[in-house]
This record gives C-alpha cells, sequence and structure tokens, in this order.
C-alpha cells in the first residue's frame, strides 16, 4: 500500500513537472519571437473576488511565466489601480524573481493590505516582468486581474428560529446574532423582526409592516463586538387555507430609521393548517445547470392545430414600419399518401379587422408527389398606413378550387423610429418592451438597453438559500446580468448593446434624494460599497450619488443620439428602483434639453400605468400609444422570460401562456412635456395622488 502510494506521488510530481517544463519552452519561444503578432498574456487570480477593508489580498499567476535562461534572472511585479483611472494606487510590489530554479509561482503572495479608509468599488491589477539587471520590460500585461473592495458596518450573522414547521397561528420565538465589524461603536440601532420584505418595494413594505416586531430601538453594539437578541413568542405563524412556505426577515435601521445597515431572512418554513399536512408545497428551484441549456425549439406544441404544417413561414422577419413592403416567405409540402395535381397558391393581405386588402396568385398549376416540397416562394405586399396586426393568408387550391392546404403568418405594423435607447430598473424589467426591441432587430434599427441597477437584491437569499453578504451579493447581480445579456439575445440583441450601470439594488431612493454628490455617496447595506463595483460597466467605480448617475446618463444619450427614449413608469407596486429610474432619465434630458444638446428632440415613452389610484404623482401629461406584435414575436419574447431562472424561470415555464392567448400589443405612453416642470421630484412627493 505504502508503495503504491510513494509512486502515485512521484508520477503526479513528474507531471506536474512536465507541466512546467512544456509551459517553460513554449513561454519561452513566445517571448523569443520579437515578431509575434499578439503579446502573451499574463493572468492574475486573486485569492477571493471580492474583500472587507482591513483585510489582505493576495494573488497568484493562472500558470507560471516560462522564459529562456538566456532571459534570467527576470523579476515579477504588479500595481494595483482603482477601476477606471491610471494612476498606480499599490506597487510596484514585486512578487517573485525568476530564476532557474524558480519555475512556479502557483502559490499566493501578499499584494496589498488594505487600509481601512480604502476606497470601495473595483481595483484593477496590472502585471510586469521585466529584466532584473536593466530593468527593461520583458512582458507586461495591464489589467491583469480585478477585485473588488467592500465596507460593510453590521452583519446580521444568524436567524434561529424556533422550527422548521408550524401549524396556523402558532407561536414563533427568534434569535438574532449581530456582529459590528467596525472598530468604533455603533449606536442608536433600531433592529425589527417581521414577514419577509425588501423596504424599498412599497406594495410588500406596507403589507408587512403590520407584522412588525421591534427587537430593539436603540442599540449598542462596542468595536467588533457581538450583540445576541432573544425573543420568545414574538409573532405567530400566518393564518393559510393549503400549505405554504413562508420566510421572516430581520431589519437594521440607523437612529432615527432612515437607512437600512443589512437586512437578511430566516430559512425558509413549513406551515400547515390545522389538521392538513398534504400535499407539500415545493420551494422556488431552478430547472437548468446553465443559459445554455434551455431547449427553446422542444416548446413550440403550444402553437395552435390551425397552423397547417403544409405550409412552412420563414419567420425570421415578422415585424414591419407603416407603408412598408412586407415580403412573406414560404414552402409548400404535400404532406399526403397521394399526389397532388394542378395546384394553385394564393395569398391575401388581412387587416386588423379581417378585411382583405389585397391578393396575388403566388404560383400555378404546381404538381407535388407525396412529401414533396416546392423551392421557396415569396409574396410581397405593400403595408398600409395604419398600424396593427396584419395575417399574410396563404391558400394552396385544386383544380376544383378545393383548399388542401392553408396558414397564416401574421405581421406586426407600427410606425418605427430611427433609433431607440431604453432604460430599465431591473434585470428582467424590459418584458414591456420585446416586441419593440424584436422590431428594431428585424428593421435594422439601432438599439441600446441601459439597466440601472444590477438587480442584486431580488432572490438573492433564494438563490443561495441563506442570506446574502457583500460577496454573494455581487456574484448574484452579476449572474443577473448574465441572464438579461441571454434574454435580449434571444431577441436578437446583441450583448455589446445590453449596458449597466451597477447601481445598487433598492438603493435608488437614497440615492436620488440624499446622495446628490459623488463627494458622499450612498453606502449599500448588502454590496457594502458606495461605488458600482461591477467589471463590464458603461463607467467603472460609478459614485451612488445623483449628479454621478445623471451625469453618465446623459453621456449615453449624446453618444446614441436616440431619437426615442424609453424609461419606466413607476408601476403599482411602486418599486423605488422603478421610480428613480424614469426620475434620472428625464433629468438627463432636461439637462441636455437646456444646454440645446438635443437636437433633434426624442420622444420619451413610458410603460403603462396599471392602477393610477396607486401610481406616484407626477405632473406630466400623457398621451396612449399601442404597439403592435406577430404572434411569432409574441412567442419569442415568452421564451425569453425563461432565462430568469434567478427569478423563477421555472414558474414562467409551468404557467406557459398558449400560443392563441399570447398579448399581441404593448402599451406605452408618451409624455408630452417631459421637457418642463425640472426639479419637482427633488424632494419626496406624496405618491397617492393620480397621474394625470
Amino acid at each position: 500500500m505504502a508503495r503504491r502510494a510513494r509512486k502515485a506521488t512521484r508520477n503526479r510530481e513528474s507531471g506536474i513537472l512536465m507541466g512546467y517544463r512544456n509551459f517553460w519552452l513554449l513561454l519561452a519561444l513566445v517571448l523569443g519571437c520579437e515578431t509575434a503578432n499578439a503579446q502573451p498574456r499574463m493572468l492574475a487570480i486573486c485569492s477571493r473576488n471580492d474583500y472587507d477593508t482591513g483585510s489582505t489580498v493576495r494573488i497568484r499567476l493562472a500558470a507560471p511565466p516560462a522564459v529562456s535562461e538566456s532571459r534570467l534572472p527576470l523579476v515579477l511585479d504588479a500595481v494595483v489601480r482603482y477601476a477606471g483611472t491610471a494612476k498606480a494606487l499599490v506597487g510596484p510590489v514585486k512578487l517573485a524573481n525568476l530564476t532557474s530554479s524558480n519555475a512556479s509561482l502557483g502559490n499566493y503572495a501578499v499584494l496589498w493590505k488594505i487600509p481601512a479608509t480604502a476606497e470601495a468599488g473595483r481595483y484593477d491589477v496590472d502585471l510586469t516582468l521585466r529584466d532584473a539587471k536593466t530593468g527593461r520590460i520583458a512582458l507586461s500585461s495591464p489589467d491583469a486581474g480585478s477585485f473588488a473592495v467592500y465596507r460593510k458596518l453590521i452583519r446580521i450573522a444568524a436567524i434561529h428560529l424556533n422550527s422548521t414547521f408550524f401549524t396556523s397561528g402558532g407561536p414563533v420565538s427568534c434569535r438574532v446574532t449581530l456582529v459590528n465589524l467596525t472598530r468604533h461603536p455603533l449606536t442608536g440601532l433600531r433592529v425589527e423582526f417581521s414577514d419577509r420584505y425588501w423596504p424599498w418595494i412599497a406594495g410588500p413594505a406596507a403589507k408587512a409592516a403590520a407584522t412588525i416586531v421591534v427587537l430593539a430601538k436603540s442599540l449598542t453594539i462596542p468595536p467588533l463586538g457581538e450583540k445576541k437578541l432573544r425573543v420568545r413568542d414574538l409573532a405567530r405563524a400566518p393564518v393559510v387555507e393549503k400549505p405554504s412556505t413562508h420566510q421572516y426577515g430581520v431589519v437594521v435601521w440607523n437612529k432615527g430609521r432612515k437607512t437600512v445597515l443589512d437586512i437578511a431572512f430566516s430559512r425558509l418554513v413549513f406551515v400547515d393548517p390545522p389538521g392538513v399536512s398534504e400535499p407539500r408545497p415545493y420551494p422556488g428551484q431552478y430547472i437548468y445547470p446553465t443559459l445554455n441549456f434551455p431547449k427553446l425549439s422542444a416548446f413550440r406544441q403550444f402553437y395552435p392545430a390551425t397552423l397547417n404544417p403544409a405550409i412552412r413561414f420563414d419567420d425570421s422577419r415578422t415585424m414591419f414600419a407603416t407603408g412598408s413592403s412586407a415580403t412573406a416567405r414560404f414552402r409548400l409540402v404535400n404532406p399526403t399518401e397521394q399526389a397532388w395535381h394542378g395546384i394553385s397558391i394564393h395569398a391575401t393581405l388581412v387587416g386588423p379587422s379581417g378585411a382583405e386588402l389585397a391578393s396575388h396568385v403566388v404560383a400555378s398549376p404546381l404538381d407535388l408527389n407525396p412529401q414533396e416540397k416546392t423551392p421557396s416562394e415569396s409574396v410581397e405586399f405593400t403595408l398600409p398606413g395604419t398600424a396593427g396586426v396584419y395575417r399574410v393568408l396563404v391558400e394552396a387550391t385544386d383544380t376544383s378550387g378545393n383548399v388542401v392546404a392553408s396558414s397564416a403568418l401574421e405581421l406586426g405594423v407600427n410606425p418605427l423610429p430611427k433609433s431607440i435607447l431604453l432604460f430599465g430598473a431591473h434585470e428582467d424589467d424590459e418584458g414591456d418592451y420585446l416586441g419593440l426591441a424584436r422590431a428594431a432587430i428585424e428593421n435594422h434599427i439601432p438599439i441600446h438597453f441601459v439597466y440601472m441597477t444590477s438587480g442584486d437584491a431580488g432572490s438573492c437569499d433564494r438563490y443561495y438559500e441563506r442570506s446574502c453578504g457583500p460577496a454573494e451579493a455581487m456574484n448574484f447581480g452579476s449572474l443577473r446580468m448574465d441572464e438579461a445579456r441571454a434574454a435580449l439575445g434571444h431577441m436578437g440583441v446583441p450583448a455589446k448593446d445590453v449596458l449597466f450601470l451597477g447601481l445598487p439594488d433598492g438603493g435608488s431612493g437614497q440615492i436620488w434624494y440624499d446622495h446628490w454628490s459623488a463627494t458622499n455617496p450612498f453606502l449599500d447595506p448588502l454590496l457594502s460599497t458606495d461605488h458600482a463595483p461591477y467589471r463590464g460597466l458603461v463607467e467603472p467605480n460609478l459614485p451612488y450619488a445623483r449628479n454621478a448617475v445623471v451625469d453618465v446618463v446623459k453621456r449615453i444619450i449624446e453618444k446614441y443620439h436616440p431619437s426615442v427614449v424609453v424609461t419606466e413608469h413607476p408601476p403599482s407596486q411602486r418599486h423605488i428602483d422603478h421610480i428613480v429610474n424614469g426620475y434620472v432619465v428625464i433629468r438627463a434630458l432636461q439637462e441636455l434639453q437646456s444646454a440645446g444638446e438635443l437636437n433633434p428632440r426624442p420622444m420619451v415613452l413610458v410603460d403603462r400605468v396599471y392602477n393610477p389610484k396607486t401610481a406616484p404623482y407626477t405632473p406630466y401629461h400623457y398621451q396612449p400609444l399601442a404597439f403592435y406584435v406577430s404572434g411569432e414575436v409574441a412567442a419569442r419574447a415568452q421564451q425569453s422570460e425563461w432565462y430568469y431562472q434567478s427569478q423563477g424561470g421555472n414558474r414562467f415555464e409551468g404557467f406557459m401562456r398558449p400560443y392563441a392567448k399570447l398579448s399581441r400589443e404593448e402599451e406605452y405612453r408618451e409624455i408630452l412635456d417631459w421637457d418642463q416642470h425640472a426639479g419637482w421630484n427633488l424632494k419626496p412627493v406624496e405618491p397617492e395622488k393620480p397621474s394625470r
């Protein structure tokens, strides 16, 4: 046994050394080639993706750099920059000397002890390999690595409930552990226990308000200290009619209950009515292991049976501009066991009201053997100037005039703009605009999507099945951004045209009302940063401050010169991110208009108001606008929802809408006087007044 173990160890060590020798040889050849077209890159791997202030950043190389003996000795240096800037904040830090006896740099080396005063946000690492004697650079790799720094003040370390299973009305007890992560006392803390809710979503917050129990009104926690709160029978399990799942939450507020310092949720609990235990409810889970797994072609069974397989349309383009020419392409297949003789193909353009507007004979006569298909046929119609859903009806008739095959292709027809810029609060908020997006793609109209936040709070705890810290929240935000790229990609929007600002989910109200200047940005309680920490943002390390956000939106508008800007009107749930999304975009447009930078004046569209009685007040005047969508695009839009697994994608598929019931209309409202009323929303206003 020992002999086999020693042999395995020797084989493993031999394999590692052989790998290092091969890599040395490869990179030596590359470094020795002065005419190489592409310079090799070194890749730095940080010991973590994100660090709290006061912790230590360590890095290693993805593979040991290999050099020829003639180039030795070399020194490996690292420089740390605040992302988006050129100035080195740390370094050069000498990570290692490379000699003939030091081939491997696989271990982590100390790069930076982060001071408590370090700026939160994202940092980039540049690596340089230089001659130890002359200082001449042998290899330079800018942006070889990246990490985020956060600054969390307090952490809800644990929420312990007295049970996992409850009966309606049963007593709920709780133990909460709080940890002060700073080196100074935290005072005046208010700690609340309630049903699960997010404070920045008005509807659920109002509903949960009746369940709030104050665990501490003015709590003090010493530096780096811990407090445990224990309360018995502080709540009653909800009264339910059938077995249900439930969660509770704990929120820590600052003095005055103005700012959330931390929020966490209990594990999932199960609540049964008295005497009832079945069937057990399923918690939310995720169907696919990766975004590459959805088999979209397998979900066509919801199309109506009236779509005859004998006529097969090319459905890659079904959205057209009013007054334009529309070409429908199709093939006719004889699916029967009998030959067809003397077949005629007729195509008719049918209007929204069902009236026949034009008709053409596409082909006649045709003979088709069983299973034989025609070459690609096409028919062209000039569309009227009226928007709506039109149909191209194709019928094949025999010599007696009997219809042997019939099918129709829907066309969405609308006035189309020259360019479109859409702003959404969260990833998955583009659902109201997918028909417009597809129309732009099919008609080669420039379109760009901008997401204000990265959605890092919503469902984060359910994704990890525990409360989220900064690392989990940031990773979850990155996942939601990937989902947005995939969902819009299914509609044909290239990933390069999907942009992100990286604002904190739920923090828009604080940014808009209380943190105007970049010198005083908002510190988000979940991400624990006051600058956008994600990779690939429009602006690295965007400060969580109103003026900075408005300025970057202005630059985006100036860059793309949209003829139509689409943003969000607060829907009935009054989510603060939705409200402020519209505020920011309108303010940016107003400032550009005042400076004479908008020419021509763009049309501004917002989504419809679902419940005018609960919609926040605005001083603007609106007019409704309907945008018509073909059935094919409506189906494609439904499929795009399934990419948002983090937001219950399996539930979307479980409640799949049949083709006939998919909406063929998107409702918008045009803001007629968006360039007026500047400054009305710089202070909180009463949200119960209906919009005009």
